[in-house]
């Protein structure tokens, strides 16, 4: 288990006095303890709290809040000198009024915390306390996450705690702790069993396979007892293998007389059978695919992304086949031939047979491949087509491969092409402005899909891009049912005034104290031996050449864009799905930057923009929100709004239809249910 939280110490003015009394008049449904006693919650009906949750004096009900004084006992009274936030008031505190969920006293489950919005400490807890719980939103016993508002006081109404969007969650039975499925039914159960059947890497499934095996509820308790009876050490290990067993296992390997640097792993087990290369082009694939990859005895029908393959491998492999073979590929083409034996073919339609030598006996020499769309790569066909296909544009550099994962995990069923950067490959040289590079996507992509409702979205830069094409669709009169950012910021940052520099080193003065000066030097040395390397060419490493000038001059042309561009008013919704802001400075409020010194708003500033921005939040960062694992959470998500967007824009039309043919579709409708009804009597 693990937590993270922002600590920030701010100047804030004390809250006025909370009216307990005008609250408590609000909360007819009042529950005393007896005089010694004190009340329980139905949570204790799943936990066995210990003596210090005992502090629950009363409780008064209202509509949408709740109130209630506990007290902790005498007998702990020394733990407020330990804890400022004393747990056991805190947890009481801030859960005991769970009967504000509608339906909680007809349900069943266990309610787990999950997260703070925003907690501010304004003095520590007292032995004697006042609670006021507010429902945030509608709060449901079916739902899965219900959330409140909190405000803790002392006995007069002196505010000492605030709390924003407390929030909690329902477990299922199967969450339950050691439950049968309680691997299935993990956080990865946002994403579907079946796509998970097509998305898993072999690593990916023995990862699953170990998991299920792992350790037992039995087992763990035990480890906590070991943990809990052993003695205070900075670092405790307590596990349930035989860890002197695993570790002489992992030595074997390295006192072998076979170990060496750079040892190969074994040929994992894959749904295909072995079968060996057979010409020139293929052995020399192999050899280049082995290195690369770290692994022996590849197939020529072994996939690179089932082998563990990535963008950055194949960066340095498209690198070397130019090298070998003298093709210029783009990465792209690992989704159309992801194989040893389809590649190999690619390889040798461009060379010739009388470069490529022997190819496979009985087989006809193939012709020249031609690529059919310059930008337009189809990562996911999707199973049939009952659903509009999703368009991503790929990001700053214009390479799709990194988004592989996440147009698997849009859907089995829908499909999911990515949009390329031009000058990816061959002498083309990269669009100048965004308006450009729309224009000649939506030319390729009325190829697939002639007219709307268009499903739209863009990674980092390419959302720019996947903007800039909604404003040109719909100048045409076409419809864009879902427009969709992954972490796209405006083309220009607002630059750093003298005041906000003043105060970005004031705060690094006061938190990095004497180590300020030297960090500061060294920033500077490590800056100006950048620039110079850049200069003189030294940064210049595999992959050499084509590859490294043409991402250095996608790049720059990406940059020369964002410096021209002027993004229009756009009133329809926008989803934008960012990862948590990770502030290095906050100057106001609502003024901050990051680390690389770039301002960043809650809504990435699109609001200027766009009429309604709607933000979800995804783990990981910029880069790793598309990458597993976090990139599953960002799939589930990217699915959901999807079927809203979808869901909105049918209501839409048919508000928008003639009642005679809204009639004559909901008779059509009828009549084909009762049709169908009856094949399947008769079946």
């Amino acid at each position: 288990m693990n937590a993270q939280a922002r600590l920030v110490a701010v100047k804030a003015s004390q809250p006025g006095r909370l009216d307990v009394q005008a609250i408590e008049g609000r909360c007819p449904d009042v529950r005393t303890a007896p005089a010694a006693g004190v009340l329980h919650t139905r949570q204790e009906e799943h936990l066995r709290f210990g003596p210090r949750w005992r502090v629950l004096k009363q409780t008064a009900y209202g509509r949408g809040e709740a109130v209630a004084r506990l007290r902790l006992n005498d007998s702990f009274a020394g733990d407020l000198a330990q804890y400022a936030l004393h747990p056991a008031l805190m947890d009481l505190a801030t859960g005991f009024a769970m009967d504000l969920i509608e339906g909680y006293a007809e349900s069943s489950s266990l309610w787990v915390p999950v997260s703070y919005k925003r907690v501010a400490c304004f003095a520590p807890l007292e032995a004697s306390l006042i609670s006021w719980v507010r429902n945030r939103g509608v709060n449901r016993a079916d739902g899965a996450i219900a959330s409140f508002d909190v405000t803790i006081t002392d006995e007069s109404g002196r505010v000492l705690v605030e709390i924003e969007d407390f929030a909690i969650k329902r477990l299922t039975e199967s969450d339950a702790f050691g439950g049968a499925n309680a691997v299935k039914n993990s956080p990865r159960s946002e994403i579907d069993a079946e796509d998970d059947a097509e998305t898993m890497s072999p690593a990916e499934a023995r990862f699953l396979a170990n998991l299920r095996n792992g350790i037992r509820p039995a087992e763990g308790v035990d480890a906590l007892l070991k943990v809990l009876d052993g003695p205070h050490q900075p670092q405790v290990i307590v596990s349930s293998l035989d860890l002197s067993a695993l570790i002489a296992q992992a030595d074997v390997p390295a006192a072998g007389p076979k170990a060496e640097p750079g040892a190969k792993f074994a040929r994992p087990q894959l749904d295909g059978e072995f079968i060996a290369p057979r010409d020139n082009v293929e052995r020399s694939l192999v050899a280049i695919w082995e290195e690369l990859l770290g692994v022996t005895s590849i197939g020529v029908r072994d996939s690179f992304f089932e082998l563990g393959g990535h963008s950055l491998i194949a960066v340095r492999l498209f690198a070397q086949i130019k090298r070998a073979f003298q093709v210029d590929f783009p990465m792209s083409v690992l989704f159309e031939a992801p194989t040893v034996e389809s590649c190999a073919a690619l390889i040798r339609s461009e060379i010739g047979e009388a470069a490529a030598g022997d190819h496979p006996p009985g087989e006809a020499a193939p012709a020249k491949h031609q690529a059919r769309y310059t930008h337009l790569v189809a990562m996911h066909e999707g199973a049939g087509t009952s659903q509009r296909p999703l368009y991503i544009v790929a990001g700053m550099f214009g390479n799709v491969l990194n988004l592989r994962h996440l147009a698997h995990l849009v859907g089995h069923d829908r499909p999911c092409y990515g949009l390329q950067a031009r000058g990816l490959y061959g002498d083309h040289a990269p669009h100048a402005t965004f308006e450009e590079a729309a224009a000649d996507y939506l030319r390729e992509l009325r190829t697939v899909q002639p007219h709307g409702p268009y499903l739209l979205a863009g990674f980092s830069g390419g959302g720019l891009t996947a903007y800039e094409m909604t404003r040109q669709l719909i100048a045409d009169g076409e419809q864009v049912a879902f427009l969709g950012m992954l972490d796209t910021p405006l083309p220009r940052s607002e630059a750093l005034t003298t005041l906000d520099k003043v105060k970005m080193h004031g705060q690094r003065i006061a938190r990095e104290k004497h180590r300020y000066f030297w960090n500061f030097v060294a920033g500077r040395i490590a800056w100006e031996w950048g620039r110079l390397r850049k200069r003189l060419g030294g940064q210049v490493e595999e992959p050499a050449g084509g590859a490294q000038f043409q991402s250095a001059a996608i790049e720059q042309a990406f940059r020369a864009a964002c410096e021209v561009y002027q993004p229009p008013r756009f009133d329809g919704r926008l989803w934008l799905f960012r990862p948590k802001l990770q502030p290095t400075h906050v100057f106001e409020p609502d003024r901050m930057i990051n680390v690389d010194r770039r301002f960043i708003y809650h809504d990435n500033g699109w609001s200027r923009h766009v009429r309604d921005v709607h933000v979800v939040e995804v783990p990981g960062d910029h880069d790793s929100m598309v990458l597993e694992p976090n990139v599953r959470v960002l799939g589930a998500k990217l699915r959901a709004a999807i079927a809203e967007a979808e869901a909105q824009t049918v209501r839409s039309s048919q508000a928008a239809e003639p009642i005679d043919v809204a009639l004559r579709r909901e008779s059509a409708e009828r009549a084909t249910i009762t049709a169908s009804q009856v094949e399947e009597v008769q079946a």
